[in-house]
């Protein structure tokens, strides 16, 4: 089974993680002790077989499933839970370390919160938090969180990226010139997979990817340009599979760079810009506007329609702010642009112009810098632009992941920052944390509707939309699911029979 994609991975160590196609390779690879049942956030168990919370919240134990053994024939047990987990967590651990991007370990915020991780029997795990962590449970079945093999780490080391190592479906077996080869893991504990052989292709452009699928080159294509979607549904050759995922596409303001870190500056930003054209050009209808970092398919969503296009209040806004020096505008500001279509922007630099366009109009001139994926998740966490174009696909089903990860202050250090708006703001971090610690569904709820409130206030993004994500198909490729995350699990995929 071939699968196209527009880009190639990055790292398959799952720990460091920050890309959408390398996630998707790792989730085939790798196993957490907790998993998402297919098609849902919904936890089931993974390589525990059963887990438990102390009554007081502050003690997880985890009791690891018997007979599970890593591609390397290493056997899973408690201690290699504790060294998966350790060295992410622990400064101290022999290999925890930066790696050559100095990205450091994935989710650092569910980090922060866990105290201690020991075995406490061959096959029994004990997680101690030093405070009462509401996510934590949806937290532990993401890749971040998945267990390696240490033999494998340890051989590696610096270059363990290379070679991953896991308990999934399916094994590593090669890596070059953008094209992954994963091979079914024929002792998986679990079903194993229908496919023998499992291939991820690099290919940037999206007609070629069309063109590929056409000739039965490829098996599977994403990110079909979205003029192209009416083409795959007519064609008696292919299938079109359609999701709403758990997405944001949202244009950050650098509040750390002026004018953008005055709030006038940010409220004319989100005043100019007509998301209507963007849904029907670039996305081609396959989405909704969005009016705050939520999707509506999120618990916790709740709607802040304070900024409707409005180009007079725009150009308004921006005169008061030059009135007393906080604006130029003669000045012309970066937008950071990816070249590489995502899941939540299928069509990026159309995205982009319409933006641009409507910056224009109300005063506010830029250049675009249009950059491949890897270079633009760089500079933006390095905070190198004045606007970036980025999105967000919801790993795990919990308001959480979107507000704490990308609008908290906890996450903005230079070369690392989730949060690429750099925005700060005490009283959004309170109740972001106040939510973390509640285990009532009810007050977390509250909780992010006022957080949601207090970031339209504040404007520190524009959302844009929430997509819709399409997955187009051979007719003979059967049992394709497509996950909130906009991955699909190939441990159900199938070649029919025609």
């Amino acid at each position: 089974m071939v699968v196209g994609r527009p880009a190639d991975a990055i790292s398959l160590d799952p720990a460091r993680v920050s890309d959408n196609e390398s996630g998707e390779v790792c989730e085939q690879i790798y196993e957490s002790l907790l998993r998402y049942r297919p098609g849902s956030t919904r936890l089931e168990p993974g390589l525990a077989e059963r887990w438990e919370m102390s009554t007081d919240g502050l003690v997880w134990t985890f009791h690891i499933r018997p007979g599970v053994t890593f591609h390397d024939g290493t056997p899973l047990d408690a201690g290699a839970v504790v060294f998966s987990l350790e060295r992410q967590r622990n400064p101290q651990h022999p290999y925890h370390r930066r790696d050559k991007t100095g990205l450091e370990f994935a989710y650092v915020e569910m980090l922060r919160v866990i105290r201690k991780v020991e075995a406490t029997g061959p096959m029994t795990v004990r997680i101690t938090v030093d405070r009462n962590y509401a996510p934590f449970e949806a937290n532990m079945a993401m890749v971040a969180f998945a267990i390696i093999s240490p033999s494998a780490l340890a051989s590696w080391r610096e270059d363990y990226y290379l070679h991953p190592v896991g308990t999934g479906p399916f094994r590593f077996t090669e890596w070059q010139d953008g094209r992954i080869v994963l091979e079914r893991n024929d002792t998986y504990w679990d079903k194993p997979p229908a496919i023998d052989r499992l291939v991820f292709r690099a290919i940037p452009d999206g007609r070629q990817r069309l063109i590929e699928l056409e000739s039965g080159a490829i098996d599977v294509a994403y990110s079909i340009l979205p003029g192209e979607l009416q083409f795959v549904d007519l064609h008696p050759d292919l299938q079109l599979y359609r999701a709403a995922a758990n997405n944001v596409a949202y244009l950050a303001m650098n509040s750390t760079h002026p004018p953008f870190d005055d709030p006038r500056v940010r409220r004319a930003v989100n005043y100019a810009i007509n998301k209507d054209p963007i849904v029907k050009l670039a996305y081609q209808g396959m989405a909704t506007p969005a009016s705050g970092p939520l999707p509506p398919t999120q618990w916790g969503h709740h709607p802040v329609d304070t900024y409707r296009y409005d180009p007079q209040r725009a150009s308004d806004l921006l005169k008061d702010a030059a009135a007393d020096g906080h604006f130029d505008p003669f000045r012309v500001y970066r937008l950071y642009v990816p070249s590489t279509p995502r899941p939540y922007l299928p069509d990026p630099e159309t995205v982009a112009r319409v933006i641009q366009a409507n910056l224009k109009a109300v005063g506010l001139q830029t250049e675009l810098v249009v950059q491949g994926m890897k270079a633009h998740i760089e500079d933006a966490q390095n905070g190198e632009h004045d606007l970036a174009l980025f999105g967000w696909v919801g790993d795990n089903g919990d308001p959480d992941n979107f507000l704490y990860m990308l609008l908290d202050q906890d996450n903005t250090t230079p070369g690392e920052a989730r949060n690429v708006a750099f925005y700060r703001d005490a009283e959004l971090h309170r109740l972001l944390i106040a939510a973390q610690q509640s285990m009532s569904r009810a007050e977390r709820e509250a909780m992010y509707r006022r957080a949601q409130e207090r970031i339209a206030a504040q404007a520190p993004w524009v959302p844009l939309a929430h997509s819709q994500v399409s997955v187009a198909a051979r007719v003979d490729v059967g049992g394709i699911v497509v996950n909130p995350s906009t991955h699909v699990d190939f441990r159900g995929v199938k070649r029919l029979e025609r």
